[in-house]
């Protein structure tokens, strides 16, 4: 365990990079002493990484991830290995140049299989998106994700993230052709450019409690999209006002702008799902009492022991909807 000071960690033009494997059962993590309170930033300006992990068995947790520059740098963090977990960790202000090289908040090496991935509970934003402003990159650009896990490896799971305001590209986009199940549940993705969440594996999964809201601000795609005849397990989401539709599939095929029979579709603007629902990022986004997500959920394979806070999951009657679970 190495635990980092609070502070500010600047790499300049280059990385902070970690290469040193730990072993199954005996994981090296790194972590911030207070969640959030470090930052490890950089200025690159050329196409590369604040972070970049090679190290198996290795935990990240709990820093901030940014970069100061205004243009050029296409990634937060990198991993190239497996059994790595991204917890905890607020990456935003990535800066990207709208190219199809690619890159985003959290993505995973496309040259080999990271195998046993998960990243949980952190928070990811303003990726290519300027505060205040509108996403940088056209409706052409399709490299640039919240979190990509760009690869076919085993056991991805994404749980617990907020992610919004992701310029050229989707939310959350988990997999390629080859990838076993991947697990997406408990996460709130909203206001990206694309779309909410698009897998592309062809080995199916569980896409369950998820909060997919006002996606495809600029290209118009819809809230869920899968590959089509595949088997995926979709169960208790809600999705709002995601402009190509729901649910869809690759690029356009069949949108469906229902919802499936354990699905709910709450617009957030009636102040009934969250404490305060601000579409820029700014609002406080557990759930205020009576929210239609309480007690909503799946609580089947996959479904995470905690939330983006920490606390328990389930508590009461059944698993809630969403990155917070409503303390009782």
């Amino acid at each position: 365990m190495v635990e980092v000071a609070a502070g500010t960690y600047d790499y300049g033009s280059g990385s902070a990079g970690f290469t040193k494997s730990g072993a199954a059962g005996n994981y090296i993590t790194v972590s911030c002493a207070t969640r959030g309170a470090c930052k490890i930033q950089n200025s690159s300006t050329g196409n590369s990484t604040v972070i970049e992990i090679d190290s198996n068995y290795f935990t990240f947790d709990g820093f901030e991830v940014t970069n100061t520059s205004s243009a050029g740098n296409n990634l937060g963090i990198y991993v190239t290995s497996s059994f790595v977990n991204i917890t905890r960790n607020k990456i935003h202000h990535i800066e990207v140049d709208c190219s199809d090289i690619g890159g985003g908040g959290i993505h995973t090496s496309k040259y080999g299989k990271s195998n046993n991935i998960t990243v949980d509970s952190n928070l990811v934003y303003d990726i290519g998106w300027p505060d205040g402003g509108s996403p940088k990159c056209p409706a052409s650009t399709v490299q640039f994700d919240g979190i990509l896990l760009e690869d076919a490896g085993a056991n991805q799971v994404i749980t617990n993230n907020i992610v919004y305001h992701v310029s050229g590209g989707w939310g959350i986009s988990p997999g390629v052709s080859g990838s076993p199940p991947i697990i997406i549940m408990n996460n709130l993705v909203f206001e990206n450019a694309n779309g909410g969440i698009l897998v592309t594996s062809d080995g199916g999964g569980t896409i369950a409690n998820n909060i997919v809201l006002n996606n495809g601000v600029v290209a118009a795609q819809c809230g869920i999209m899968t590959p089509p005849g595949i088997s995926f397990n979709f169960a208790n989401n809600d999705l709002w006002k995601n402009n190509g539709g729901s649910y869809c599939f690759y690029w356009g095929g069949n949108n469906d702008q229902s919802v499936h029979s354990d699905d709910i579709s709450v617009d957030p603007a009636l102040g009934t799902t969250f404490v305060n629902w601000k579409a820029d990022g700014s609002g406080d986004y557990h759930q205020k009492a009576g929210s239609p997500t309480i007690n909503k959920g799946y609580s089947g394979t996959g479904a995470p022991a905690t939330d983006f806070d920490g606390n328990p999951r389930p508590q009461g009657a059944g698993y809630d909807i969403g990155t917070y679970e409503y303390s009782n």
